[in-house]
């Protein structure tokens, strides 16, 4: 199994990235993030060229990441700045792969490509986090499994009767309709639900709830592995903009084969001064993917033989259209990639 490469991901919340060094594991290597000249983030292979320590165990001064082994430090660049020994030549041999870093939406980005292909792919758009009329709450946590399986869940809305009984009442699956379409190399899917039960989370936000209202649940996938979801719930035949509306970015960066790490930001347009309603909302959130999604995802996991889902010839339902086709859409990217590599 590969992974996209010439893409952006997620690396940190920016608040996150203090003045100490963060390790980090993404598509299979390390890297040290750490505040460099300015406090510009920067982010350099994690071992030193020397004897190959990490450098995310040294610390970071004067906008350089000195190495806690042998005191080598350096710049964001990679060069090595300062050699405290013999002579102090800083050859170059001694220099360490820098990636390029940006900063989005509250948010660090790493370059993975090759060096220089962040030229032509602008970071993502994810128009909803800058809109004025939401406030969020967001958190992190690491998932022991191959992310495109993180994606199938969270593709897959039918689940959440039977996971997460806070979040939907008794027969909503049966009552959903479903729809899916694909816009390029992006795919949406669409749960609609009439008459539901308002649900225990949306009779936070919604001042003098009815019983009874219409759920419209809007779900966008972006390779490799971002999505947005959309939920609201109303009166109307479909979605009002002052309906109460919950949004949920899922950001997943592979770690390894089966090792995923997983940024989430939920907003709502309802309650917003509420610190009441903000506090139960992240502990819901987290709670709901830490201790139900996540080992009911490594648990399916467990009784597969390799990562590769398809392999396993499994019984494809009418929801999953939306997860298969994010499949081949990434299938097919991979593919192009591998063979812009081979062609050099």
């Amino acid at each position: 199994m590969t992974f996209l490469r010439n893409a952006w991901y997620p690396a940190a919340w920016s608040a996150d990235l203090g003045d100490a060094p963060m390790e980090l594991t993404m598509l299979d290597q390390f890297i040290v993030l750490f505040r460099g000249e300015g406090g510009q983030p920067k982010a350099l292979h994690d071992a030193c060229p020397h004897r190959f320590a990490p450098l995310s165990r040294g610390k970071s001064r004067n906008g350089r990441i000195v190495c806690g082994y042998h005191g080598l430090e350096f710049d964001g660049a990679g060069r090595c700045v300062h050699n405290p020994h013999g002579h102090g030549a800083t050859v170059s041999a001694l220099r360490v792969r820098a990636f390029p870093v940006a900063e989005r939406y509250g948010m660090l980005w790493i370059w993975m490509g090759a060096e220089g292909g962040e030229e032509s792919h602008p970071l993502p758009d994810l128009p909803l986090f800058d809109d004025p009329g939401l406030t969020w709450v967001h958190g992190q946590l690491d998932v022991r499994v191959h992310y495109e399986l993180v994606t199938d869940n969270l593709l897959d809305l039918t689940h959440v009767e039977f996971l997460h009984p806070f979040l939907a009442s008794p027969g909503n699956a049966a009552r959903t309709h479903y729809r899916c379409e694909q816009m390029g190399d992006e795919v949406r899917s669409v749960y609609t639900i009439r008459d539901e039960p308002v649900t225990g989370l949306f009779q936070l936000l919604w001042p003098d709830t009815p019983e009874r209202a219409n759920m419209v649940a809007d779900i966008v996938w972006q390779a490799p592995a971002r999505l947005s979801l959309k939920t609201s719930m109303g009166r109307g035949e479909s979605a009002a903009g002052n309906d109460p509306q919950l949004v949920v970015m899922h950001l997943l960066v592979p770690q390894g084969e089966n090792a995923t790490r997983y940024f989430w930001a939920a907003g709502r347009n309802s309650a917003k001064d509420s610190e009441q309603v903000s506090a139960m909302l992240h502990q819901g959130t987290q709670n709901a993917f830490e201790f139900e999604d996540e080992p009911m995802i490594a648990a399916v996991r467990s009784r597969m033989r390799s990562n590769d889902l398809m392999a396993h010839k499994p019984a494809i339902l009418p929801f999953d259209e939306g997860a298969i086709r994010a499949r081949r859409i990434l299938a097919r990217m991979l593919g192009r990639e591998l063979a812009e590599q081979a062609s050099g």
